[in-house]
């Protein structure tokens, strides 16, 4: 009797705990080439990779957390444009929910993503948005993944980041004292 119980818990573990047939995964992925099999056909079925262009750079930056906690992952994507004189490129943003449905882009010329820091998306570079009516380097989301502010910080606000010159200068030795 005891055995049949612990099997019927063992079954139930892994039916609760199993993702629906073609679902989306919502954990970490182990490697790049997951992370490609999967965002990157996601976004070509949502049509947010152009097919007629060349794919140079997909990558996840970081995972955002909205001012309620929602956890969505933030992909940079380049794509080249084939043909012309000289090579053009497509940078955007895509901010992606746990099943990988694309709540926002935004395309953001030249500029990186450099990290997040909960609900900001920090950029190297300031970006100018015609739907948010100002330009600057930080992306807000709120709790649907939708980019709803853009504002400015410079390098020495950023967390984690300092100038060289606010830090303090080292030491310097006599190399000729013993």
């Amino acid at each position: 009797m005891p055995v049949r119980l612990l099997v019927a818990a063992l079954i139930a573990s892994v039916v609760l705990v199993a993702p629906p047939v073609g679902a989306a995964p919502t954990g970490r992925l182990s490697s790049w080439e997951d992370f490609y099999r999967i965002v990157h056909p996601a976004l070509v079925r949502q049509k947010v990779i152009d097919p007629l262009r060349a794919l140079v750079h997909l990558g996840l930056l970081c995972e955002a957390r909205s001012p309620r906690g929602v956890v969505f992952h933030v992909v940079e994507t380049r794509e080249l444009v084939r043909g012309g004189p000289s090579p053009r490129g497509v940078n955007q943003l895509i901010v992606l929910d746990r099943r990988l449905t694309v709540t926002d882009r935004i395309e953001i010329a030249t500029a990186h993503g450099l990290y997040c820091d909960g609900a900001s998306i920090i950029l190297d570079l300031q970006v100018e948005s015609p739907r948010l009516g100002r330009e600057g380097n930080v992306l807000r989301l709120d709790d649907g993944g939708r980019i709803s502010t853009l504002g400015a910080i410079e390098a020495a606000g950023m967390a984690g980041i300092r100038p060289v010159l606010s830090s303090r200068p080292s030491l310097t030795h006599n190399r000729s004292a013993p």
